[in-house]
């Protein structure tokens, strides 16, 4: 039987990889190659070493860098400097990533592509180099690695090294003199920076944090009305303490801060149960020796019908739970609720008579704990999100404040994509934030 259903499943795996592969069969003939790689790509995954697959991939692959050059071609002749190199950058990359070597026609119009792209490359360094924008340097070898490496150009950039590391210098010194009093995050991306750029550098900080927390501190308010009190207290204790950790783990936390944040987390349980006896008929039926009406002298089997009664427990179960934590946060409410009920009835009896197929019964009572830790979760779960969004209600729509440059940097760690982040970084790097978090991982 197990060799069956191993040769049914493989059969279906064969039967499934096979549809995939005429479905990219066929958008490979329309031309649509990318498409028709998505497909081949699928049936390899599902089996590894579908052979078929992997040369038709590797065809669609080759297509699409053929196509590639074609369109790096149309965007050179068309002036296009930038989207040529983006997009003959973008191919090498790929070659990379796929294992595949240009060959023949292909490789020859690649080559020719890489040496008008190198003019490119030697006008943008230069233009480059000597703007104030070093950064800007870096992340253009960063974007063009792979054109870089296949135009052999790698030696010729690192001559502008000397010239870069004095506009990075000056910079870092820039940034270094702003760092002092509560600039604790733009030490950090100043530290960052002027270590990847070889600068030593001392700072001058308070010693604590005003805006941000050192500890937290709880204060229970608890109404556990039921008769699992001891089970829901444990409960409490693990999501307070879930609490704590997720607060720990957050930007607001700090061991310099010098702040103290008190929450209070209430939890008011009700549970209620009511029962009431009632007698249960069960009817059934026998077989007893009668008289025969049609031969006295006779007896037949006939089904007698009777009753068993007995005793059945009705319950009747409420709970419900109110649960909230609540406290001031740099002056703004950090707090959510949950509350929820439920009700349910059971019945328990005693009643063991097989005859009537009756045997006990227990009753299904509410799981009161399950109950409780699933509306803690909930209470819980959406604590990290809370934190982020009172932390850029302080820090990302305060556009104008006194220094803009610390706030920028806490904005930034909850919004990278913020309008106000990038330029500001745009204005003092030359790049977005996140070209400098690729670069320095500030």
């Amino acid at each position: 039987m197990t060799r069956m259903l191993a040769l049914v499943s493989a059969i279906l795996l064969l039967s499934a990889c096979t549809s995939l592969v005429e479905k990219g069969d066929k958008l490979y003939e329309q031309g649509m190659y990318q498409q028709a790689a998505e497909f081949y790509q699928q049936a390899l995954n599902e089996d590894a070493t579908d052979v078929e697959a992997q040369q038709r991939l590797n065809q669609a692959r080759h297509k699409i860098i053929d196509r590639g050059l074609i369109e790096v071609r149309m965007l050179r002749l068309a002036a296009n400097q930038v989207g040529a190199a983006d997009k003959l950058e973008a191919i090498l990359r790929n070659q990379s990533s796929w294992h595949i070597e240009a060959m023949g026609a292909q490789a020859a119009t690649q080559n020719e592509e890489v040496r008008y792209a190198e003019q490119f490359l030697r006008t943008q360094a230069k233009d480059l180099a000597d703007s104030a924008y070093p950064d800007k340097f870096r992340w253009f070898e960063q974007q063009y690695a792979f054109l870089i490496s296949n135009a052999q150009l790698a030696s010729m950039l690192s001559g502008y090294g000397q010239q870069l590391g004095e506009q990075a210098k000056d910079k870092c010194q820039t940034l270094a003199e702003q760092v002092q009093g509560q600039r604790f995050f733009l030490k950090q991306l100043a530290q960052t920076y002027c270590s990847a750029w070889g600068v030593s550098q001392t700072f001058k900080l308070d010693q604590r944090d005003h805006s941000r927390y050192r500890s937290i501190v709880f204060n229970k308010q608890l109404q556990l009305n039921t008769s699992k009190r001891r089970a829901h207290q444990q409960l409490i204790d693990g999501a307070v303490s879930e609490l704590k950790d997720q607060f720990q783990q957050s930007i607001w936390y700090a061991p310099v801060g010098d702040k103290e944040l008190k929450l209070t987390v209430t939890a008011d349980v009700d549970y209620q149960r009511d029962s009431i006896q009632k007698q249960q008929e069960k009817r059934y039926l026998v077989k007893e020796l009668r008289p025969d009406p049609n031969d006295k002298s006779k007896q037949v089997e006939v089904d007698i019908e009777r009753v068993y009664i007995y005793p059945q427990t009705h319950y009747y179960e409420e709970y419900a739970a109110r649960l909230s934590y609540s406290g001031q946060l740099a002056g703004m409410l950090l707090a959510n609720q949950y509350m929820d009920s439920q009700s349910n009835q059971t019945i328990s009896h005693s009643a063991n008579f097989a005859e009537a197929e009756l045997a006990p019964k227990s009753a299904k009572f509410l799981n009161q704990t399950e109950t409780f830790s699933d509306y803690l979760s909930r209470l819980t779960q959406g604590i990290n999100d809370e934190l982020a969004k009172l932390w850029a209600n302080q820090y990302c729509q305060n556009q104008y404040a006194q220094n803009s440059a610390e706030n920028v940097m806490r904005c930034a760690r909850v919004e990278p994509d913020n309008d106000y982040v990038n330029s500001w970084f745009e204005r003092q790097f030359g790049i977005s934030y996140k070209a400098m978090h690729t670069l320095y991982g500030v």
